[in-house]
């Protein structure tokens, strides 16, 4: 997770300010377990006056809070202070701009949440592909491809052994039989009917072929 979050204050003096001499900024971070609080510290020297010589400290400190989602790990949470611009606005108001940083990592659990979801859509397509209706044998001949077209690659389909299986989807053709087809993926028997229900494959069918994207 990485966010970049805009703070903008202004503060009021007592008194006019013809310049700043010196600012500096610093901060001071607290968190909590949904949020996160702290205080941007601003401060330094002005004059009131344009023809002084004499400078006047300020000290300002300016809260802020920011709510934290469920799903980061708090432990890895990096704060960081990117962007520091200020300006004079009317005689006594100093107008600060700051911008900060906030990362942090997902936990283990949200990701293997994510990768569930990502699954469950890529499951979704290839039913999708199962469900659309096939033309007569001429139609299927005519808008067959070649074999790099017709491997439709699924990516982030399931992980195994730390390697990402893609799939395959074959129309079956008048001349193909179940061990044609084995031979041209080069896979088995086993591993096509743990992926198809067949027992007797008919024009138009599509089988479902995996194999490892190494």
């Amino acid at each position: 997770m990485k966010s970049i979050v805009p703070y903008t204050k202004a503060i009021e003096f007592n008194t006019k300010i013809a310049e700043i001499c010196s600012i500096s900024l610093e901060h001071e971070l607290n968190i909590g377990e949904n949020e996160i609080e702290g205080n941007f510290i601003i401060s330094g020297d002005y004059k009131s006056h344009e023809v002084s010589v004499n400078k006047e400290p300020f000290h300002y400190t300016l809260p802020f809070s920011l709510e934290v989602t469920e799903n980061i790990d708090k432990e890895t949470i990096d704060f960081e202070i990117t962007d520091f611009t200020y300006e004079i606005e009317g005689d006594s108001t100093l107008k600060v701009n700051i911008e900060f940083c906030l990362t942090a990592d997902e936990l283990e659990e949200e990701k293997q949440k994510e990768e569930e979801n990502r699954k469950e859509i890529a499951m979704e397509e290839i039913e999708e592909l199962f469900n659309e209706p096939t033309g007569e044998e001429s139609d299927i001949e005519e808008d067959r491809v070649d074999q790099e077209s017709e491997a439709i690659i699924l990516n982030s389909i399931q992980e195994k052994e730390e390697e990402f299986a893609s799939y395959h989807i074959h129309i079956v053709n008048n001349t193909d039989s179940l061990e044609s087809i084995c031979a041209k993926y080069n896979t088995d028997m086993n591993t096509l009917k743990e992926y198809n229900t067949i027992d007797t494959i008919s024009i138009g069918d599509k089988l479902i072929i995996p194999f490892i994207d190494e």
